[in-house]
């Protein structure tokens, strides 16, 4: 069962970019994050499900068209996690973050 079985509604999600930098030989996240709405069929595993947080799959939405400058050309290490669904509805009213 995939996740828009559940939210029929749904037409992106909310991801948050987690740049990182090296301090003292290690990957320390940055303060500097950037949320954003991405298109839901980005974030869709060939399952349907949502990617898992922190991994190749979310990664690749830092390069999607709609992720921000910082996180289509960061060249260090980062993370990217999916924190929300957003339907039609959220998106048109401006109550969530716009594309970017």
């Amino acid at each position: 069962m995939g996740v828009l079985e559940d939210h029929p509604d749904a037409t992106h999600v909310r991801v948050t970019f987690h740049p990182q930098i090296w301090h003292h030989g290690r990957a320390v996240t940055s303060d500097d994050t950037e949320t954003y709405l991405v298109p839901i069929e980005h974030a869709l595993t060939p399952d349907g499900e949502l990617v898992a947080d922190d991994t190749g799959g979310s990664d690749q939405l830092a390069r999607v068209d709609d992720a921000p400058d910082i996180a289509r050309n960061w060249s260090g290490p980062f993370y990217v996690t999916v924190d929300e669904l957003v339907d039609e509805i959220e998106v048109e009213t401006g109550n969530e973050h716009p594309p970017r």
